[in-house]
């Protein structure tokens, strides 16, 4: 009789802890994860300017307990890339040169274009690695090109599988409110790019490249007011004159070495308003002895000094407005090196700016590489949808479309060529996405791009509207298609035995890991 009530009595304590654990899972019900429509919650968090200086992860990959001891500092390794991919084909046009009867429309892959294109073209990977600790850490980058017999890399060593970058980073403990940061390898930076991340739609004003150290200070002054101190020296060491692979697309020119030093200086308020100023000068020294420079001239040391001032505000919702400009000035830049591998349009060291903005001789008396060219760049880059759910967040999992506008300018201030005395030229360039769902989205890019040349204007412009495939909200990753119409100026389609192509379909995509 005991043991049966005993029994019974289990049972009904059973009975009713169950009930009340249900009571309590209906009372602690978890609340529904934000969704993506207007006025839906967003839990708070904490982020940090884009301008903040980058942090290497916590100790292990993990962060401490709160109020626990933390451990001596212990390595963690970490692997990333890209794998990207992209063809074009370019309908063609009848050649001028065309005998009669002929008929036809030849197809050209790659496609026979000029000016800026909305796609990188070319199949290839990144492999990037770090491996470290809080204190030090080890950088290294591995690019790999597969494009065609003349990337793989011997006779054009840039264009091949090759090593982009390898450097340490150090961080040592802070004194007060000041961080010192400090980076030796080798490496490339950029600077004064007038978009949201320091780039934008026509690059920086200025990229540099090479072996060396950078040492980069930030103090907080104030609360709200910051200051941000960098200096650094770069070689970028020469070959023989006659080593067959040494050439200017890769780090090295033969009979050419290039020193750069540069320094800059920034403030940020209330992260919201940044102010820098930047210099670097380039100094070439040209040890050939039996060849001259590609102006012509004999061979002698010069240098490319550039100076430039950049503004940008932030001001969530409206998204990010940014304007840099200043001036490059050459002296005998002919022998200056790829140091400086990046400035107004795609550079090659001093050259593609001599070329595209002094004057290379090629319309009668040259510049000498001497000369100085002035510019203004800046964009202006935002999401529609965080304006108009202002003052509600968005959190990006919801249709909208973002927005980049650009523009450049550019003056030939003084020059030996009598061509390009007050030559000017100017770019322009929108893009915009209309992300309609988490796995599709509508794309157009437009650009246009003038200047002063020995033949006349040169004149590209282009529409290409396209659509894009992805894998969620927030994907990096996609697959795009893309249509182009593009119109030259004579200058830019001189030769009518192989003229460019006005129309092209590109087709590719990237993948990050």
């Amino acid at each position: 009789m005991l043991r049966l009530q005993y029994r019974y009595a289990s049972l009904v304590q059973i009975a009713l802890l169950l009930a009340a654990g249900a009571a309590r899972a209906e009372d602690a019900t978890p609340t529904l994860p934000t969704d993506s429509l207007p006025g839906s919650s967003v839990p708070p968090g904490l982020g940090l300017a884009p301008e903040a200086p980058p942090a290497p992860p916590a100790p292990g990959g993990r962060a401490p307990s709160f109020g626990s001891p933390t451990p001596a500092p212990t390595s963690s390794f970490r692997i990333g890339g890209r794998l990207f991919g992209w063809e074009a084909v370019g309908i063609g046009r009848t050649p001028g040169t065309a005998p009669e009867g002929y008929s036809g429309t030849a197809l050209h892959m790659p496609a026979l274009s000029a000016g800026k294109n909305p796609y990188w073209g070319g199949a290839g990977a990144t492999l990037n690695m770090q491996y470290g600790n809080s204190v030090v850490t080890a950088f290294t980058g591995y690019y790999i090109n597969m494009n065609r017999a003349e990337y793989q890399g011997y006779q054009n060593p840039g264009r091949g599988p090759a090593f982009g970058y390898a450097y340490l980073l150090v961080n040592p403990p802070s004194i007060g409110t000041l961080r010192l940061q400090f980076k030796v390898g080798g490496y490339s930076e950029v600077f004064a790019g007038p978009g949201q991340w320091g780039w934008g739609i026509f690059g920086p004003l200025i990229g540099l490249r090479g072996y060396g150290e950078t040492t980069y200070g930030d103090w907080d002054m104030t609360p709200d007011l910051h200051l941000s101190l960098t200096h650094g020296l770069l070689v970028v060491p020469g070959v023989p004159e006659d080593f067959v692979r040494g050439d200017a697309f890769g780090w090295i020119e033969r009979g050419v070495s290039s020193y750069v030093h540069h320094a800059h200086a920034g403030l940020a308020y209330k992260n919201q308003y940044y102010f820098k100023l930047h210099a670097a000068w380039d100094y070439g020294t040209d040890d050939r002895n039996h060849s001259n420079t590609f102006l012509g001239q004999p061979p002698m040391d010069g240098r490319m000094d550039t100076y430039l001032a950049e503004a940008r505000w932030i001001g969530p919702p409206w998204g990010q407005v940014g304007v840099s400009g200043g001036l490059y000035n050459f002296v005998h830049a002919a022998s200056v090196g790829d140091g400086v591998w990046w400035a107004i349009d795609w550079t090659q060291g001093a050259r593609e700016m001599i070329y595209k903005f002094i004057g290379s001789g090629n319309g009668g008396c040259g510049s000498g590489g001497n000369g100085k060219v002035a510019v203004l760049s800046a964009e202006y880059d935002f999401s529609l949808a965080s304006i108009l759910w202002a003052p509600r967040s968005f959190t990006g999992a919801a249709p909208d479309i973002r927005v980049s506008i650009a523009g450049m300018l550019d003056f030939t201030v003084a020059t030996d060529d009598p061509y390009f005395k007050k030559a000017n030229g100017y770019f322009f360039g929108l893009e915009t996405e209309y992300r309609m769902s988490s796995l599709f989205s509508v794309t157009f890019q437009s650009y246009g791009e003038s200047r002063d040349s020995y033949t006349g204007r040169w004149s590209v412009y282009s529409i290409n509207p396209g659509i894009a495939f992805h894998s969620d909200w927030w994907s990096a990753d996609r697959i795009q298609l893309i249509y182009s119409r593009r119109f030259y100026s004579s200058a830019a389609d001189p030769n009518s035995a192989q003229p460019l192509d006005h129309h092209m379909i590109a087709l590719g995509g990237y993948v990050t890991f």
